[in-house]
C-alpha cells in the first residue's frame, strides 16, 4: 500500500511541479518534473530491481538530461498534455465502433453483470462524452504553445484539464444516481475501486 501511494504521489506531482515552475519562474522544477514522473511510473520495477525497468528508466532519464542540455525542456513538456488525452481517446473511441461494446458499458457489466437497455444507452453516451472531452484537451493543448505564453498553457493543461476530469467524474456519479434511482449504486469510493479493478478486453 505504501509503495502504491508513493508511486501515485510521484506521478500526480508532475503537473503540479510543471505549473509551479512556469507560474513562479523556477526553471529547476521544469527539469525535475519529468524525472519525478518517470520515478513514479517505474517505481515498482525499480524497487523490484527489474533489469529491464532500470535500463529503460535510465535511458529515459539520460534523454531528459540531453533535452535539458539542449535547452528544449519546455518543448518536451508540451507533449504529455497532447499524447495522454490522445491515448485515452484511442482507448475509449475504439470501443464505439460498430459491433463493439462501449468501454464504460463494459466496465459496468464486468463489475455488476448485465445492464438495462436504458443504462446501456447512458453508458454509450457517457463514453462518447469522454471522447469529446479528450478531443477538446488535445486541441487546446496543441494550439496554446503557439501563443508563446507558457503560463497560460500551464493553467489549461496542468490545472483546468484535471479540474474538468474531476468535475465530470464526480458530477456524472451524482447525475447517474438521480437518473437511475432504482439502480443499485455503489458509494463513491467503491465506485473508484470498481474502476481500478476493471479488466476490460476489446
Amino acid at each position: 500500500m505504501l509503495n502504491r501511494i508513493l508511486a501515485i504521489t510521484l506521478v500526480v506531482a508532475y503537473p503540479l511541479l510543471v505549473h509551479v515552475s512556469l507560474v513562479f519562474a523556477i526553471p529547476q522544477l521544469m527539469f525535475i518534473a519529468p524525472l519525478v514522473f518517470l520515478t513514479g511510473a517505474f517505481w515498482y520495477g525499480l524497487i523490484a530491481r527489474n533489469l529491464i525497468a532500470w535500463i529503460v528508466f535510465s535511458a529515459l532519464c539520460a534523454s531528459i538530461l540531453l533535452v535539458e542540455y539542449a535547452g528544449l525542456t519546455l518543448y518536451l513538456l508540451y507533449l504529455p498534455p497532447i499524447l495522454l488525452p490522445l491515448l485515452m481517446l484511442f482507448i475509449f473511441g475504439r470501443t464505439l465502433g460498430a459491433g463493439r461494446e462501449p468501454l464504460i458499458t463494459a466496465i459496468g457489466e464486468a463489475a455488476r453483470g448485465p445492464l438495462s437497455q436504458a443504462m446501456r444507452r447512458y453508458t454509450r453516451r457517457l463514453t462518447q462524452l469522454w471522447c469529446l472531452v479528450f478531443i477538446t484537451m488535445i486541441v487546446w493543448s496543441a494550439i496554446l504553445p503557439w501563443l508563446e505564453q507558457p503560463e497560460l498553457w500551464s493553467w489549461f493543461t496542468n490545472v483546468i484539464n484535471y479540474g474538468v476530469v474531476g468535475v465530470l467524474f464526480i458530477g456524472e456519479f451524482a447525475l447517474r444516481k438521480k437518473l437511475f434511482p432504482t439502480h443499485n449504486h455503489p458509494d463513491f469510493f467503491e465506485y473508484l475501486r470498481i474502476i481500478a479493478r476493471a479488466r476490460i478486453h476489446h
